[in-house]
């Protein structure tokens, strides 16, 4: 029997097929990346390499690094504002994170937003596909996207497939809102603005975010010890809890696809 989820998938997806040339096109939309980081210097490098060439440009907020993280930020041409927490700040506050970001996104003029971390890397030809969605999604009065989260396993060229990881999607690609309704949840909340979902759920694009945050097993070993500690109880992620993060079980990895590959 197929389930709701699924119709209501199948009917909310939008395809992210590169541009045609010949196809009639309107203003280019300003596409803003936002990110939050907190000592991230040795991954950072690496996203502002992928993600700044297909946006229009960069708003960060630096959660009172230690490391150097602001500096990076500060050198980078792609970045054009940098928002700012005191140091010595010991709870990650998302959800006020996500509110100063959208609302500097909104001053710097962004028509849509991608919500990026320091450890994740957006496919080579995201902003091509990410135009015709814009598009369509215009015309059919969607603000807010899920799109494919996959997670690097064990290998740069290699992500993971089975069970829950085939089918990690995200809320990152939205419409820059001056109503945008927030998730308040502190933790696994979603970015893009909740009056974006249809029938309950976000629409999907087709469009791909890679994560090298699980890619090593000290890496998956220090996500799950991390989330355990903020999160004893999984209240915030209970039907999953965080002990999947480190289990191989069934174990497939893919290779990353050569047409929809990443920058490392």
């Amino acid at each position: 029997m197929v389930s709701l989820w699924t119709i209501k998938a199948a009917l909310l997806q939008v395809p992210s097929l590169k541009l045609n040339p010949f196809e009639r096109r309107g203003r280019r939309l300003r596409l803003l990346a936002t990110t939050m980081v907190r000592d991230e210097r040795d991954s950072l490098p690496g996203m502002l390499r992928s993600v700044g060439p297909q946006v229009d440009g960069i708003v960060a907020l630096d959660d009172g690094s230690g490391d150097g993280t602001g500096g990076i930020l500060e050198q980078s041409p792609h970045v054009i504002e940098v928002l700012r927490n005191p140091p010595g700040r010991p709870t990650w506050d998302e959800p006020g994170g996500q509110k100063r970001l959208v609302a500097a996104a909104l001053r710097q003029g962004a028509d849509w937003i991608i919500s990026v971390d320091a450890d994740e890397r957006l496919e080579r030809d995201f902003r091509s596909r990410a135009e015709r969605v814009f598009r369509r999604g215009s015309r059919l009065g969607l603000s807010a996207f899920v799109v494919h989260f996959r997670e690097i396993w064990d290998s740069p060229d290699r992500y993971r497939v089975d069970g829950i990881w085939g089918k990690k999607r995200a809320a990152r690609l939205f419409r820059a809102l001056a109503d945008h309704e927030f998730d308040e949840r502190p933790l696994h909340g979603s970015k893009a603005p909740l009056q974006g979902k249809v029938l309950g759920v976000f629409p999907f694009a087709d469009l791909v975010i890679y994560h090298l945050g699980m890619m090593s097993r000290e890496d998956r070993e220090a996500r799950r010890d991390r989330y355990l500690r903020l999160d004893p109880d999984a209240r915030w992620q209970p039907d999953i809890g965080y002990a999947y993060l480190t289990d191989e079980r069934g174990l497939r990895l893919r290779r990353v696809p050569a047409g929809r590959g990443y920058l490392e």
